[in-house]
């Protein structure tokens, strides 16, 4: 039996799931030479790439924290405010791209809807942390 759609939480793991699959998008996209001509490749894909890939990896080290002090609650909180904060410049080079290569609109829509989906992911999960971790010392 399955629960109702308005009843369903996020997994634990879906910020990192979430972020992976926007890596995993994100690099395929920029090594398509259809997308991203090789001659001017190196000009902003790397960026792209290097951001997103900041954005799994700061999901995967804040969720390795072990919360248990107030230093380990500021580490976490580091992590998630980069990857948050890597979000937004990422959406700020993808824009950049789709203005100089005119990448295909739907291509563009889900990879906005990537990072607006691990955006709000992170932003939930920071949320949830500060309420549970309020009284850390």
């Amino acid at each position: 039996m399955s629960v109702p759609e308005g009843k369903r939480t996020e997994s634990k793991l879906e910020v990192q799931t979430k972020a992976k699959e926007l890596a995993l998008y994100t690099v395929t996209v920029c090594g398509n030479e259809k997308v991203f001509p090789k001659r001017d490749r190196w000009v902003i894909t790397n960026r792209i790439v290097s951001t997103a890939l900041t954005i799994m990896e700061e999901v995967d080290t804040a969720n390795d924290i072990y919360v248990s002090t107030k230093g380990d609650f500021e580490l976490r909180r580091n992590s998630q405010t980069i990857a948050l904060a890597s979000t937004a410049k990422l959406l700020g080079l993808i824009e950049l791209a789709y203005l100089k290569y005119g990448i295909e609109e739907n291509r563009m829509l889900f990879w906005t809807q990537l990072i607006f989906d691990t955006r709000e992911l992170i932003k939930k999960w920071r949320q949830k942390d500060k309420e549970r971790y309020c009284s850390i010392e």
